[in-house]
């Protein structure tokens, strides 16, 4: 056999190795063929749903332990499905009228209704992209500054606009995502703006982790805004994690090879985990100095994953994602279609990482396209949102 010809049947083999390997990966992993999925009668919870059209599309929670209010980010299901640049949704006419809203909840208070004092914090001192004071939200984080103060670190996927506040068109520019801080007195409904961190690192934002000193690490679950190599990711991989100093630019702290990394989270152990809403992949990550992640280990949990939560014991929760082509499904037509959840508690050992299957809803007789789940720690109850 002649080297040239030696040469193509190496490559062509290794080529149908890799094929093989990742129609296998995305079959069973990711499409989920023949994946068991347990019902919710199988598990030992009372569950309900707490319903409200203030309260839908909510993409992220948060559960401040000590005031014991639940907060969360909604932009509404259908402003949710009809403008998400993660999705290609970028008709700005779209979006939720009057915007999103960072509601709470007083969670040991349900009240006559059910609705537990629901409320809105109110934003102050933010003009919004066309001076309408309205938000686009998706993930969140908080920093506890102290006993009295909150920092909300929220991702605002605005519309992109001209110096004179005009739309552009966001279908062939993309969204102008940014992330803005908001101080919140415990126990007020109004939030002061105080900083918008604007760079071209944070493009195609999805999760966000407060590091120390009022920095954070962020998720891009892309590797644009829009065009060609975005339509790849799914097959090659494209998106990353960012790294924002509080008075810094942002920087890279991972390649573009990530494949839809999502609502990362900050452990108790100061280390970032990094799920992939495509793979079976929890990426655990140390940030170091020069403000790079290297990775520490890898965790699997049979599918692909949404958010992470960590309660106040340490473990880390997080909404899996057993058929991630029906959530595709549910966020493009979020009434019409359906899709089954599974929560998971991954807690550190000194051996290494357990998880324990929480629940599970086959027939989504209360979970429904659940993408985040928070668990309070005092009560023994958790908390799930979704589209």
């Amino acid at each position: 056999m002649n080297p040239l010809l030696r040469k193509t049947v190496i490559v062509v083999a290794l080529l149908a190795i890799v094929a093989q390997w990742f129609l296998k990966d995305f079959i069973f992993v990711s499409i989920g063929l023949g994946r068991v999925i347990q019902t919710i009668d199988e598990f030992p919870y009372n569950c309900h749903r707490i319903q409200h059209k203030r309260l839908e599309g909510c993409e992220d929670l948060w559960l401040d332990d000590e005031a014991r209010v639940l907060y969360a980010a909604c932009a509404g299901s259908l402003g949710r499905s009809g403008w998400n640049q993660a999705m290609g949704a970028l008709n700005i006419s779209n979006r939720r009228p009057g915007g999103s809203e960072l509601m709470a909840l007083n969670i040991d208070s349900p009240g006559l209704d059910g609705l537990f004092g629901m409320h809105a914090i109110k934003p102050l001192g933010y003009g919004g992209a066309t001076g309408d004071m309205t938000l686009d939200l998706v993930g969140f984080d908080v920093r506890i500054v102290s006993t009295e103060t909150l920092h909300f670190y929220l991702i605002n996927q605005r519309p992109p606009v001209d110096a004179k506040k005009r739309y552009l068109d966001a279908k062939k520019i993309g969204a102008n995502a940014t992330v803005d801080m908001f101080e919140l007195k415990r126990g007020d409904k109004k939030m002061k703006h105080v900083k918008t961190f604007a760079d071209p690192e944070i493009y195609s934002a999805n999760g966000v982790a407060v590091m120390e000193n009022g920095g954070f690490v962020l998720s891009n679950d892309h590797s644009g805004k829009v065009g060609l190599r975005k339509e790849l990711d799914m097959l090659i991989g494209g998106g990353n994690v960012v790294f924002c100093p509080y008075t810094s630019p942002c920087q890279p702290a991972t390649p573009k090879n990530l494949f839809f990394p999502n609502g990362l989270k900050r452990g108790s152990d100061g280390l970032v985990y990094i799920p992939s809403a495509l793979k079976d992949e929890i990426q655990v990550t140390e940030l170091d100095k020069l403000g790079k992640l290297s990775l520490v280990e890898i965790i699997k949990l049979g599918m692909p994953v949404d958010n992470f939560a960590v309660d106040a014991k340490g473990d880390i929760w997080a909404a899996g994602l057993p058929k991630v082509f029906e959530i595709i499904a549910m966020m493009k037509d979020p009434f019409g279609n359906t899709a089954p959840s599974t929560i998971f508690k991954i807690t550190k050992e000194k051996h290494g990482y357990e998880s324990v299957r929480v629940i599970e809803d086959k027939a989504m007789k209360v979970l429904n396209g659940v993408t985040t789940a928070r668990h309070d720690v005092r009560r023994g109850e958790s908390s799930w949102e979704g589209l």
